[in-house]
């Protein structure tokens, strides 16, 4: 039975780029007949890492701002029958954690992996599914265990990576559920003494004569191997699927989207003429309630070379609309302790307390320089302020007035071009400020 009401939501222009309400992880895109579809875990507001359900989501190329939630397409447990979708996992209850998908002639096939270690691949004749007929996978007879499996399309063989501190491979043979021993390799990658910080949530990509392999990475400075938090993702590149791959450097790192981050999981993709980075931010001041992200990014397809993206508000648009009152959770970072979260049918920042700060980039005002107004929404609680920085420049300050309905305004004089807005909340006690929903940028 398939759920066949489907949700459109026009959230592409901003970062998460879906709801706020849906927290979607390890987000793998994959292009088909002119949509990009998302792949990934789906977190519950609360919970901890990933459910019990997968839901595929999907946009036009040509327009990747609607995004499509097709609903559940694989469930391990009996609980979404209300939903349109049966247990699809004989051999586990388990939470369904990060999935991946491929296309072989005209059945798609869903690659997943549980939180008891065992790995399977159920199939459709849709991209969207549902998926049914899952069945392990195995090699040498036995079921594998593992993470995070991911599977690459090259000249018609299908090779299948998965793995946790060590990045394995091996080739899927023609029922694309068992893996061929003779080409399996044990580490591509590892975060073993001295080598690439190798953590999970392999991603294995051809562009042109180079295969890349996108990764969560525990590599530091410090520590050029393993023990940092895994909030990168990197990529390594070889001229051979089996290695050896080279570390070239780091694509997107989400530290400071949430107080809690621990973890990263995502993928890189060509719609159209441009490159994206696809990858996820915690909420809630917690490491789970993660959120799907996106970021342009510039591939040189023909050296295997990426150049490292930062983090923006702005989701797949180049820049943050004018006029448009924009959430509180698309500040692409926070600092000291104030978070995002879901609270009464909002996903206001809250714990607004003196010293903290949060940030949104870019909005682009244009080559004329002009006075425009910054309007905050929410509710206040207590006295205190905000000061306002563009570009690092202190250009605004606005004393805050406590009210139930909370909408203040503040000037911001002579500014243009692209800028990256950071406020600053400051009080003379230590107790909460505001709850921040909105901030809306409009000509003076």
């Amino acid at each position: 039975m398939k759920n066949e009401i489907a949700k459109t939501s026009r959230t592409g222009r901003i970062n998460p780029f879906l709801p706020l309400s849906v927290y979607i992880p390890d987000g793998e895109p994959k292009i088909f007949d002119g949509r990009v579809y998302l792949y990934g875990s789906k977190d519950e507001f609360g919970g901890e890492y990933c459910s019990h359900k997968y839901h595929v989501y999907s946009a036009p190329v040509e327009d990747l701002e609607e995004w499509t939630d097709h609903g559940p397409s694989l469930a391990s447990n009996g609980d979404y029958l209300l939903e349109g979708i049966k247990d699809g996992v004989p051999w586990s209850d388990s939470m369904l954690w990060a999935p991946d998908l491929t296309k072989k002639g005209d059945t798609y096939y869903l690659f997943f992996c549980l939180a008891d270690g065992s790995e399977g691949v159920a199939e459709s004749n849709r991209p969207e599914g549902p998926f049914t007929n899952a069945r392990r996978i195995t090699m040498n007879g036995v079921p594998i265990v593992g993470v995070d499996p991911s599977v690459l399309e090259d000249n018609g063989m299908y090779y299948y990576t998965w793995g946790q501190g060590k990045c394995h491979i091996a080739r899927l043979m023609d029922d694309m559920c068992t893996l061929d021993p003779a080409t399996y390799t044990e580490a591509l990658l590892s975060n073993a003494e001295g080598k690439q910080g190798f953590h999970e949530g392999s991603s294995l990509r051809k562009i042109r004569d180079w295969y890349v392999l996108v990764y969560a990475s525990e590599y530091t400075i410090r520590f050029p191997n393993h023990k940092g938090r895994p909030t990168c993702l990197d990529y390594a590149v070889s001229k051979n699927i089996y290695g050896p791959y080279e570390r070239r450097g780091t694509i997107i790192d989400n530290t400071g989207i949430d107080p809690q981050t621990w973890n990263n999981h995502g993928s890189i993709i060509k719609i159209g003429t441009q490159w994206f980075v696809f990858y996820h931010g915690s909420s809630n001041n917690s490491k789970y309630t993660r959120r799907a992200r996106v970021e342009r990014i510039q591939v040189d397809e023909e050296n295997g070379y990426i150049q490292r993206a930062e983090m923006t508000s702005s989701g797949f648009s180049e820049s943050l609309a004018i006029d448009e009152e924009l959430p509180a959770a698309c500040a692409y970072c926070l600092w000291g302790g104030a978070y995002c979260t879901e609270k009464e049918g909002r996903f206001p920042l809250v714990q607004v307390k003196n010293e903290t700060a949060a940030a949104f980039r870019y909005f682009d005002l244009g080559k004329t320089s002009r006075d425009w107004l910054l309007t905050f929404k929410g509710l206040c609680m207590r006295d205190g302020s905000i000061t306002v920085y563009a570009n690092e420049m202190e250009i605004a300050h606005i004393l805050l007035c406590p009210a139930e309905l909370f909408e203040q305004s503040v000037t911001l004089k002579n500014l243009r071009g692209l800028i990256d807005i950071k406020l600053v909340f400051q009080a003379e006690h230590d107790q909460e400020i505001l709850e921040l929903d909105s901030i809306q940028l409009t000509v003076r």
